[in-house]
């Protein structure tokens, strides 16, 4: 490389390729000194040059722009990124906590440890929670590899293997600006284990699907991101029909014709759900100009037959309300006295349960006598078990008692156990108002906020020749 006034002169450096510098070798003893000297040479000859020459000379002179620092008090800056050349494989099994040094920037580690208090006082966590993720703070930052530099959301795995929580620790570092989320997208590793034995042309068009439904679109024609369950649906019943059509040589969704997608729906079992998968593939890749005509355009696909609601047998639901679990009697009361959803029930919070009466969406529910006793005692083993927690939240549990969320559908499922589901009570219980009323619509709506559709699919049953005589 050849010197301009004491720095190097970029365009010469990147003439013959780039230099590779080792981190923290390329200072040597007396480096700053002679620089200041150079430089205090090249200062002083600027004034036997042109003053064209002296202004493009002080270009080289000032010293690099310095970022500024975020506005978050709390979020110190990154400058810089040191790469690795490969990543360690460290292995945690046989180390404990105290085994682990102590981090070089205590500054930091003290900064976080704030963060973590402040986040432990807000959301009501215990000590020991509070104390194990002080200890996962002080250990990631203890084996970074480049101090100060944004940590990996994936690095942070080991933690559990140690008996820390890498979901709180992670989330006092997103809080501080340190976290780099670099996972792996879960519904996208789902999309790709299903692309397996699909030929490439025809998994790249999926992929392209896959992205827009995915993220949207927000040029004409303009898309809105669908939901994960949606994906998962469509592609699902799609799926069999293009392991099919590769098996028949067909290596991309261009060769398929509308007598294939006829052929497709004549011989599934569910001509409705393939041909919805089939439609929403084809008519998004030809949006996105990928293919050359849609084959399922204006083909009558059929329709999904409604699912008659069914009774639920009395002594499932009784036992449901057994108070010797708290939080099952009372989702399980909620839903068979007054007909809430799954996500009426996970949605609820304290402030909507007041006085005996239930605030739901715009309507004010009078609470059954059995409802608020079971409510009643839910509250009292909440409050016992999660003194402290600042979630706002009806119904939790011991994991979104850490945090402001709802709990899961699956935590909903579990709850309730195998062979009754919140669905099949709240069906139940719609059911037989729908035949006390004897049909009547108006009366659903308002007691359950139904729709006229939705209203139709009971009364429908209830009209049926001969079901009430049989009931």
């Amino acid at each position: 490389m050849i010197p301009v006034l004491g720095r190097f002169d970029p365009a010469e450096a990147n003439r013959d390729g780039q230099q590779l510098f080792l981190a923290g070798l390329s200072r040597q003893k007396g480096s700053s000194r002679r620089m200041r000297q150079a430089e205090q040479r090249a200062r002083t000859a600027l004034s036997d040059v042109s003053p064209r020459m002296r202004k493009e000379l002080k270009l080289l002179l000032e010293p690099p722009p310095r970022f500024p620092a975020p506005a978050h008090r709390d979020r110190p800056a990154v400058r810089y990124e040191q790469l690795a050349f490969f990543p360690a494989q460290r292995d945690h099994s046989r180390l404990r906590q105290r085994d682990y040094p102590w981090p070089t920037d205590l500054a930091l580690l003290r900064r976080l440890w704030n963060l973590t208090d402040q986040r432990a006082a807000r959301l009501g966590w215990s000590a020991p929670v509070r104390m194990r993720c002080r200890a996962g703070l002080r250990i990631i930052l203890a084996i970074q590899d480049d101090p100060g530099a944004p940590i990996p959301r994936s690095g942070l795995e080991f933690l559990n293997e140690i008996h820390l929580t890498a979901k709180h620790v992670a989330a006092v570092l997103d809080e501080a600006g340190l976290l780099l989320d670099d996972r792996d997208n879960v519904l996208r590793q789902w999309l790709e284990r299903r692309l397996t034995g699909l030929p490439e042309p025809m998994a790249g068009e999926v992929r392209i699907w896959y992205d827009v439904m995915a993220g949207g679109r927000s040029r004409p024609p303009r898309r809105r991101p669908r939901s994960a369950t949606t994906i998962r649906l469509h592609f699902s019943w799609a799926r069999p029909v293009l392991i099919e059509w590769a098996a028949g040589g067909h290596t991309s969704l261009r060769e398929i014709a509308r007598e294939d997608v006829a052929a497709a729906l004549a011989a599934s079992d569910h001509p409705a759900r393939t041909g919805q998968g089939l439609r929403s593939l084809f008519h998004l890749l030809k949006q996105d100009h990928v293919l050359f005509a849609d084959p399922t355009y204006r083909m009558r696909l059929g329709y999904h037959p409604p699912r008659e609601p069914l009774p639920v047998d009395t002594a499932a639901i009784k036992a449901l309300l057994d108070q010797s679990n708290p939080a099952r009697a009372a989702v399980a009361s909620l839903v068979a006295f007054h007909g809430l959803s799954t996500s009426q029930v996970r949605n609820l919070q304290l402030v909507d349960v007041s006085a005996g009466w239930l605030q739901l969406d715009d309507r004010k529910i009078p609470l059954a006598p059995p409802v608020r006793e079971r409510i009643a005692a839910y509250l009292d083993h909440r409050t016992t078990t999660w003194p402290n927690t600042a979630n706002p939240h009806l119904f939790i549990n011991r994991r979104s008692a850490m945090e402001t969320r709802n709990v899961g559908i699956r935590w909903i499922k579990l709850l309730l156990g195998p062979g009754v589901s919140c669905r099949s009570i709240r069906e139940d219980r719609i059911l037989a108002e729908a035949m006390a009323s004897r049909g009547d619509a108006k009366r659903l709506h308002d007691m359950f906020g139904l729709s006229i559709n939705a209203s139709l699919r009971y009364t429908g049953v209830v009209d049926h020749p001969g079901f009430l005589d049989q009931a």
